[in-house]
């Protein structure tokens, strides 16, 4: 059996066909390259260079390197993938355009300030691990720049020694969304004190631009004890931007977190054993399709925490999501308005699924299996979920649940920014299958029932990060 990465994803139904194409960085080892044994052969190669340019470095370790890539419609890449390791206080910066960079290691080096800045658009950053590197930061993607990708990269133990500051950074501009992608990355293992130290996995924006638009999309990226570092997985603190498809594991210290901002959204999310949702000072969130299994049971983090701050936690929506044996689900108390839970499922034998009820929450058609924890209300059904369960796999229903075809209309749907395809991922559920047409067949929760369903199971540290690993 051929186990490589993309083998694993696509067995596995994370990935379908049309991400099995040849990577740039292979599609670029086929073309013309040059092969350079010091960073100053680099850099001056780099500086000349034209448009289609392939520029290797050969295998070893480099310390203390400063690249800076001004160029536009180049390589730079490591001759063998991973066998380049940059330490000391080597640090990037792309000035360019669609340039690919690639394929290289930062190891155990220490550098103040942002090891790889990004200026240029049309950039990808591909197949980087950080491990142990003493930085203020890992990648940002700066203001003004547009649809940038970072991809398959690893950032991992964050020294506890190193100044705050988070390891993948986008910041939005006033007038240009950026429309930047990260993706397939993994976030391992930061060690610290836990809380909020500003060392979140990826930030995008901050509070002083929380009004501005950046459309981002985080997708099939993985987290793994991350929350000792950071208590926030992923910080959103601006407008229009898109979780999906990722997953949260073995972290119950972290949350993804709607910190600032309005109109953002995150769906098809698998959170195991991990904290949840936070959302606070942001308006016109949409979470949906989304997993959520022995979450906020443990650790800093809950399950779901809706945090009121005067003027917000207006129309949060959560629709379509499954609660398994989860910890608390805050609602916010008084103050939230115009939220709504649709068509979810909760089930948990033990204790009580939510605290802090708010008046201004609408429920329909959601279904539980275990104590409120709150007011009995209409659009909060006892039911009969009958779920079956391999191990490592999804509860998921059978044919007999009564999460079937119990669905009901209601609920608002989420408006979808130029760019941010697909157009009704509503339609979807977690495995990216196509829902009925009608909402009444839709099943209730984050799975639709399929008799010959396909095996399908969460990221994990070898479906995601460098592929030379």
């Amino acid at each position: 059996m051929d186990l490589t990465r993309r083998n694993l994803l696509l067995g596995a139904g994370i990935i379908t066909g049309s991400y099995l194409l040849p990577s740039p960085l292979a599609q670029a080892a086929a073309s013309s390259s040059k092969k350079f044994t010091s960073v100053a052969e680099l850099q001056a190669a780099i500086d000349i260079a034209t448009v289609g340019d392939v520029l290797l470095l050969a295998a070893g370790t480099y310390s203390d390197a400063a690249i800076t890539i001004a160029t536009n419609g180049i390589t730079i890449r490591a001759e063998l993938a991973g066998k380049v390791i940059f330490n000391g206080s080597s640090h990037v910066l792309i000035k360019g355009n669609n340039t690919l960079f690639g394929g290289f290691q930062f190891l155990n080096g220490e550098y103040p300030g942002i090891v790889i800045r990004v200026f240029g658009s049309d950039n990808r950053i591909e197949d980087l691990n950080f491990f142990g590197y003493c930085a203020k930061k890992y990648i940002n993607l700066e203001a003004g720049s547009q649809r940038n990708e970072i991809s398959y990269c690893n950032f991992e133990n964050k020294p506890v020694s190193a100044p705050m500051g988070n390891l993948v950074g986008v910041i939005p501009d006033p007038q240009l969304p950026g429309y930047h992608r990260i993706r397939f990355c993994s976030f391992k293992n930061n060690p610290g004190a836990g809380g909020d130290n500003g060392n979140e996995p990826i930030r995008l924006g901050d509070g002083a631009v929380s009004t501005y638009i950046s459309r981002t999309i985080v997708e099939y990226c993985y987290w793994e004890n991350t929350g000792a570092g950071d208590s926030e997985n992923i910080s959103i603190k601006c407008r229009e931007n898109i979780v999906r498809y990722c997953t949260f594991k073995d972290n119950q210290d972290g949350a993804l977190v709607f910190r600032n901002g309005i109109n953002n959204m995150a769906y098809g999310n698998s959170f195991i054993n991990a904290g949840g949702i936070r959302i606070k000072e942001a308006n016109n969130i949409f979470c949906f399709d989304n997993y959520f299994e022995n979450s906020g049971t443990s650790g800093r983090s809950n399950a779901i925490t809706l945090e009121y701050v005067d003027n917000n936690l207006n129309n949060i929506n959560f629709i379509s999501n499954t609660f398994i044996n989860c910890g608390a689900i805050i609602l916010g108390g008084v103050g939230p308005v115009l939220n709504r839970w649709a068509n979810n499922l909760f089930v948990k034998p033990t204790g009580t699924i939510f605290s802090k009820p708010n008046q201004g929450t609408q429920w329909l058609g959601n279904i539980h299996q275990g104590l409120l924890g709150i007011p009995a209300t209409l659009g909060l059904k006892a039911g009969s979920p009958r779920l079956t369960h391999k191990l490592d796999d999804y509860y998921r229903p059978t044919v007999t649940s009564s999460t079937r075809s119990a669905s009901v209309v209601g609920f608002v749907i989420p408006a979808i920014y130029d760019g941010l395809a697909p157009n009704n991922p509503l339609g979807l559920d977690l495995f990216q299958n196509t829902r009925p047409l009608k909402v009444s067949q839709w099943d209730v929760g984050a799975i639709q029932y399929a008799r010959n369903s396909k095996n399908h199971s969460w990221l994990t540290a070898k479906s995601t990060g460098p592929r030379y690993v």
